[in-house]
């Protein structure tokens, strides 16, 4: 018996023999295919994909190693308005206290005109605590991007190609910087199968392999660019490659002394790809609750911190300007007008960010990320809230926005 099943092992391990197709499933590369693809030799990758935490989505902050540090030069935050003397009343900003810690959340900030109206945290949160913007980072370089075309590094309208030089001669290459910005890039919207699945999980590669460069060069030309409003993952990772190329300078050094220094932020991070390698733009930049409100304050206040002009004011204007394709969307920042009951992120589908009314205010400028943490902008109010939390069912785009406006009426009024 012994001796057979050595005979059969024998014989099917003998070379040139290929593996039948039918006897792999779905989710199972051929291995004779598998071993010369360079995700299956990524040590980086494997780490990844054999280190996952319990909740991938909201992984600690060990699993960002490496960081690709945002050196900032940390200086005291606006000051708190006294009590009795806050320009929102008390009574409204207690509502919206209470609104969101029934929500999960883990922090709260509201400010308006240059003070700190309400700041809360909750479930331990501290606030030097360097919090996960997921999706919010998808606004850090498209302000980036006003810099290099500020110094006539590129501009708009230059297809990527001139940057990307590996998509030189390719209909990938024509594809515009602006066309990457307002996410009508026409690149495919890769699918997501499960987690643990490697073949053709493009987006996994994107998140967890250590060659950045190679994995977001993987995304295919599908539709004529400028066509359809689609925020696929790869377009931020591939427009902060562009700038790179065109800067000479890594992203987290233009973000560092171009934005996070000026504005007087604390350290930040992105990730790397691998250590001394590429940083990870697409997502979940990391910084602390107040410094995500200076964010915003940037967008609210015409690009400036206090007197000091740290984005240029016209580039501000370009980025709040709805595209052609989406009258939510400008240059890397979602606009609140006109209202959509729910926002789509991929024009033809159903939408997913809930609100339950009308903006107050026409100039609602939004920086959002998955689990509905938030920036919101408001110019025309000299207001800035920033709520950071897990996704809940209930949320309501349009409830801290439209409670504080209420409430600056209102004592207006009296």
């Amino acid at each position: 018996m012994r001796l057979s099943l050595l005979i059969l092992f024998a014989l099917t391990a003998l070379p040139g023999l290929p593996v039948a197709a039918q006897d792999l499933p779905p989710n199972v590369e051929n291995p004779d295919k598998a071993i010369n693809d360079w995700r299956y030799s990524d040590p980086v990758f494997f780490w990844r994909l054999t280190s996952q935490p319990e909740n991938p989505f909201e992984p600690p902050d060990w699993f960002y190693w490496p960081d690709a540090v945002i050196e900032g030069d940390a200086k005291a935050f606006l000051p708190a308005a006294q009590a009795g003397a806050t320009t929102i009343p008390a009574s409204t900003l207690k509502a919206m206290e209470k609104w969101s810690e029934e929500r999960k959340s883990n922090a709260l900030i509201v400010v308006r005109k240059g003070r700190v109206q309400l700041e809360r945290y909750w479930n331990g949160t501290k606030p030097d605590d360097i919090l996960n913007g997921r999706a919010i980072t998808r606004s850090v370089t498209p302000m980036a991007l006003g810099f290099a075309i500020e110094d006539g590094k590129l501009s708009l309208d230059d297809p990527i190609g001139k940057y990307i030089t590996e998509w030189k001669t390719d209909l990938r290459g024509k594809i515009t910087v602006r066309q990457l910005a307002q996410n009508v890039s026409g690149l495919e919207v890769a699918d997501q199968p499960a987690i643990d699945q490697i073949k053709d999980n493009k987006d996994l590669c994107l998140v967890y392999c250590g060659d950045i460069v190679r994995a977001v060069l993987a995304y295919d030309y599908v539709i004529e660019p400028g066509t359809k409003f689609e925020v696929a993952q790869e377009n931020m990772q591939l427009l902060a490659l562009v700038i790179e190329r065109a800067t000479g300078t890594p992203i987290q050094e233009i973000v560092s002394k171009r934005i996070w220094q000026p504005m007087g932020g604390m350290n930040a991070t992105f990730q790397f790809d691998r250590p001394g390698g590429k940083a990870r733009t697409m997502c979940c930049m990391r910084a602390t609750a107040r410094d995500w409100t200076r964010l915003g304050l940037l967008v609210a206040n015409e690009g400036k911190w206090l007197d000091r002009q740290v984005i240029p004011k016209s580039w501000l204007a370009t980025m709040a300007t709805p595209s052609a394709n989406n009258p939510n969307f400008g240059l890397g920042l979602w606009l609140g007008s006109p209202f959509v009951a729910k926002r789509t992120y991929f024009e033809g589908t159903p939408g997913v960010i809930p609100q339950s009314e009308p903006y107050l205010a026409d100039d609602v400028r939004i920086m959002e990320g998955g689990g509905f943490r938030v920036v919101y902008a408001v110019p025309s109010q000299d207001l800035v809230i920033f709520r950071h939390g897990p996704g809940v069912p209930d949320w309501d785009g349009a409830y801290l926005v439209n409670t504080a406006i209420r409430g600056i009426q209102a004592k207006v009024d009296q």
